[in-house]
């Protein structure tokens, strides 16, 4: 469920802050931690951004065979109107994953358009069929070998591994099958989504999850990052039957202001009223023996049939 999913985040916050990742703090003496100030840290946040994909990857793969085999319950589950019976986290990073692939499309569109653009210019200087084909024996299988002699390809451009980085990806592409299909593999919101339609595959998809099949028509990934994390928020970590659960210390310390000054007690009358008109008093409250014996409704507290 999500509360073990955010003691999986804490437990790698941990590592990533005694500097498992390259990003964080360091060991110091004695076996004792040292946590560094993550101002002094020379990495930035973004590098981790690649393990932290591939060990949800991992995770999910675990948390998954498990809740199929042996057909675990949900803890806490909201049903059709939660994102997922188990998960929440990974519906964000997934999401995050996709706009970083929204931001790389969007800073390399304008070389490529220049690319292009080179590229028409330099067909029409070839005005016959054998100055064409001799550029064609001088043009490499792929452009990006570094043998290129084409003058249109910047040999300083990162490769492109990926044919599918060119396609611009909404968020509705969750409707499209082959694309799930082909891409669940690299893509974690993908894989989320190819989940559930794998585990519920009779059900329409907007029956099955309408707040996912409502997140779809969202006009950019930068929407449905924000909405989830605020999501996160208020339906997991400020949940205290969640973070009832987390241990404190000094790498993941609780240095934030209570919200109350005193503890919340347990409420001792109702607004209900006795048999006689009077009002209701909790059992715990009447504190002795003798009290409950001048309780205008004379009537004790339900015993146990093994109480004596």
């Amino acid at each position: 469920g999500t509360g073990h999913e955010s003691s999986f985040i804490v437990f790698l916050l941990s590592l990533c802050k005694i500097g498992c990742f390259g990003w964080g703090g360091t060991s110091s003496k004695n076996n004792s931690v040292e946590v560094a100030d993550k101002n002094t840290s020379n990495q930035s946040p973004e590098s981790i951004s690649m393990p932290s994909l591939s060990l949800f990857h991992v995770y999910l793969a675990v948390t998954r065979g498990l809740q199929r085999d042996y057909m675990l319950e949900p803890a806490g589950s909201h049903g059709v109107w939660g994102l997922d019976d188990y998960h929440c986290v990974p519906f964000y990073l997934g999401a995050c994953q996709m706009m970083a692939r929204e931001q790389w499309q969007q800073k390399n569109q304008q070389p490529m358009k220049e690319q292009e653009r080179a590229k028409e210019g330099e067909e029409a200087r070839l005005e016959s069929k054998a100055e064409k084909d001799e550029a064609a024996k001088r043009m490499p299988d792929h452009p990006y070998l570094p043998e290129s002699t084409s003058p249109v390809i910047d040999q300083s451009s990162p490769v492109d591994t990926h044919p599918d980085n060119h396609d611009h990806w909404t968020p509705s592409i969750i409707h499209d099958k082959p694309v799930l299909e082909t891409h669940r593999p690299t893509y974690l919101y993908l894989s989320c989504i190819h989940f559930i339609q794998q585990i519920k595959p009779n059900v329409p998809f907007f029956e099955s999850s309408p707040m996912l099949n409502d997140i779809s028509h969202l006009g950019s990934w930068s929407k449905v990052t924000s909405g989830l994390l605020r999501l996160y928020e208020g339906e997991v970590l400020d949940k205290m039957p969640v973070v009832q659960h987390f241990v404190f210390g000094k790498i993941f310390s609780a240095n934030w202001n209570p919200s109350r000054k005193t503890p919340l007690e347990a409420p001792k009358r109702t607004f209900i009223n006795g048999p006689m008109g009077e009002e209701c008093i909790a059992p715990w409250a009447y504190g002795d023996g003798s009290a409950r014996s001048s309780h205008p409704g004379g009537m004790p507290p339900t015993r146990a049939p093994w109480a004596k």
